[in-house]
């Protein structure tokens, strides 16, 4: 059984791709590594161990240039107090 074709010209699509998806299939914008704020511990507690050491690219999924941005990070805010 066959099923019927719409011969009927395709509706224009809005160029904004926030109109073409549905409310459930919003993406969620993750913020960066290097857009972490050193104040927020809880960010970037993703990327260190609950003994406190920083993960590895091989773990995080990082780039390098990330990771090494990341460690920079975390290491400033140790320094700081701010993560301990």
């Amino acid at each position: 059984m066959k099923m019927p074709v719409d011969s009927s010209p395709t509706q224009s699509r809005s160029s904004d791709p926030l109109t073409i998806m549905s409310s459930t299939e919003q993406k969620t914008q993750t913020l960066k590594p290097e857009e972490i704020p050193l104040t927020s511990p809880q960010l970037m507690s993703r990327y260190i161990t609950d003994t406190g050491k920083i993960l590895p690219r091989k773990y995080t999924g990082l780039s390098a240039k990330q990771q090494r941005s990341v460690t920079k990070q975390i290491k400033r805010a140790r320094a700081m107090l701010v993560m301990q």
